[in-house]
């Protein structure tokens, strides 16, 4: 595989699991906002908030590999 080709794999999973964890947390948001006890819906967010936190992190290191890749695939690495 060149690192063209991987750069730019990652740089898509990087994208996937960004968006996933952006989406995550707008549901997670939701229950926060409906007319439930705060207690309930905070207990409800958490988790979710975490998760969505992890994919962000997850994403945000994904891009930066396939960043890499590509820039070393444009200074002819090999």
């Amino acid at each position: 595989m060149s690192l063209m080709s991987a750069g730019v794999t990652w740089l898509g999973l990087g994208l996937t699991v960004g968006t996933a964890g952006l989406v995550t947390y707008g549901l997670a948001v939701l229950p926060c906002s409906a007319t439930v006890r705060q207690e309930d819906a905070e207990l409800a967010c958490r988790p979710a908030r975490r998760t969505a936190l992890a994919l962000g992190l997850v994403g945000a290191a994904a891009l930066v590999v396939g960043t890499v890749f590509l820039v070393l695939h444009v200074t002819d690495f090999r």
